[in-house]
């Protein structure tokens, strides 16, 4: 699968989201550069399904279902992929810092304004290799085509557009960019959709062998769409390290079952020790400073690796549906 084209794949679905915006309730900008900006602020359920299925390049699949809450009726997402090195880690992970800066006058000197920051996911990173991820990533993606997706109510121009494509290396009018806040029905999807993502991510800090993974299955809960973007990231944060569950098959000998399976449980959030509140009020503790929080909170809830090898499992991790309902606001 290595010589498989996400970026490709993905351009095929943003393609039907074009030729069929009514449906999905998106709204396309073509910008002067030939660039196409998809804005998923409005969009369906359908629309944030494809949304997070571009994030996984098109090789990871995104199905509906729902969680009982303790008798709240939440809705959730299943999330498979056969592909988790690539579908995860080289497009879905939100690594890509892109920040544009324009000269602007006050108190009569010149100084440097940010008009446009956000961080990029989708296969785009895998056609850019600027992040230090792509140096243990044995994969390249030689297609023509960029598709970046930007977590933000704020649509790109030209000039962001072009950023990408000079990155990329391709033409501008080759580029795409699928944008939606966190707070709206899309960002809602999309985060949950990250759940198998943000597992393997975390196993990559605590140094598990990445490559071991052949296979991940993971669920999280939809957070109800907060007032704001702030509000949105507390609660999509909790579906995934208060409720979100995982599954990984490895293929190992025994005797080095043993050893990672001791490592795995150093994996689930309630490891951390940011863990057990709701995030909002972690992250306003921090006064608001994201890195004065444990990198180690950012992780499901719940993993289980089946070795395929001897056939034996392991659980690891614990659901806190009290936590969660704190997060949604439910008695």
């Amino acid at each position: 699968m290595h010589h498989v084209r996400i970026n490709d794949l993905a351009r095929q679905i943003v393609e039907d989201i074009v030729e069929n915006k009514d449906h999905y309730n998106a709204e396309i900008h073509k910008l002067d550069n030939g660039a196409t900006v998809l804005d998923m602020s409005k969009a369906s359920w359908t629309g944030g399904k494809l949304v997070g299925e571009i994030c996984m390049g098109g090789l990871g699949t995104i199905e509906f279902s729902s969680y009982n809450l303790d008798g709240h009726f939440i809705p959730s997402v299943n999330v498979y992929t056969s592909e988790p090195l690539i579908s995860c880690m080289a497009s879905q992970l939100a690594g890509w810092s892109i920040k544009l800066k324009k000269d602007i006058e006050k108190d009569g000197q010149i100084k440097k304004k940010v008009v446009f920051q956000s961080l990029g996911s989708g296969p785009a990173r895998a056609k850019s290799k600027v992040e230090k991820i792509f140096d243990e990533l044995d994969y390249t993606d030689d297609s023509n085509c960029a598709v970046i997706v930007f977590e933000t109510p704020k649509l790109p121009n030209e000039e962001v557009m072009d950023i990408v494509a000079k990155k990329c290396g391709v033409d501008s009018n080759d580029t795409y960019a699928v944008c939606a806040p966190t707070a709206c029905l899309v960002g809602s999807i999309q985060v949950a959709a990250r759940i198998v993502e943000t597992g393997i991510h975390k196993l990559h800090e605590i140094k598990f062998p990445l490559n071991l993974i052949s296979d991940g299955f993971g669920s999280a809960t939809i957070a109800p769409i907060a007032q704001d973007d702030l509000g949105a990231m507390g609660r999509t944060n909790d579906s995934i390290s208060a409720a979100g569950l995982t599954y990984y098959n490895i293929h190992v000998e025994k005797e080095r079952e043993v050893e990672l399976f001791e490592l795995l449980k150093k994996a689930p959030a309630n490891t951390s020790s940011s863990y057990g509140k709701p995030f909002f009020e972690t992250f306003k503790a921090a006064d608001y400073k994201f890195y004065d929080i444990d990198p180690g909170l950012f992780a499901p809830a719940i993993y289980t690796v089946t070795n395929t090898k001897t056939g034996n499992c392991l659980t690891v991790g614990r659901v806190n549906n009290e936590l969660l309902k704190q997060s949604y606001g439910l008695d």
